[in-house]
């Protein structure tokens, strides 16, 4: 049976010719065969989805094989990677963006240190974020301080209220009856 997608080209007298039929089945396995490969190339070029071609990222970043699972070789990788960039604010923000939700990044330069305010929407991978930050942080800069803010929502309570008032005499001027 010829697959539809190809029958809207097709005169209808070779819906009933058997070669054609196989023809299309072979060609269709082969597309399919052929879109997988593509898929599975252009992932090599990702280092998240790497797979055969983390040889490839090892030699071009250590010129050595490394050991270890995937997910450590690619973790390697993305160290090696990030320390060959600049110290400077896109990187810097670019390493608080992958630990978290990065609301801003501010140098005290009297304190010689870094300020991360994050947002707590998203969950903090505080240990990795040090952890990268001190894998590229400059002998100049002390340390990176951080902190979490959240969202102060303001509430607003309304309501009707009814009141009565009341004379009371003063102390011991007149008893009250019931």
């Amino acid at each position: 049976m010829i697959p539809l997608k190809y029958r809207q080209a097709l005169p209808p007298y070779w819906y009933e010719i058997d070669m054609a039929d196989r023809h299309f089945s072979v060609m269709e396995e082969e597309m399919d065969g052929r879109e997988k490969t593509i898929d599975d190339l252009g992932n090599q070029f990702l280092l998240q989805h790497a797979t055969w071609a983390l040889l490839v990222w090892e030699w071009i970043y250590f010129q050595a094989m490394q050991s270890g699972a995937d997910a450590q070789r690619r973790e390697a990788i993305r160290k090696k990677k990030l320390a060959s960039k600049p110290f400077k604010l896109p990187v810097l923000r670019a390493i608080g963006e992958q630990h978290g939700k990065l609301i801003r990044v501010e140098e005290d330069f009297l304190a010689k240190e870094i300020r991360f305010d994050f947002s707590a929407e998203k969950p903090i991978d505080l240990k990795k974020f040090y952890q990268d930050f001190e894998y590229i942080r400059p002998v100049h800069v002390r340390k990176a301080t951080t902190s979490v803010q959240t969202e102060i929502e303001t509430i607003v309570v309304s309501g009707q209220a009814n009141y009565f008032t009341f004379d009371f005499p003063i102390c011991g001027l007149e008893m009250p009856t019931v």
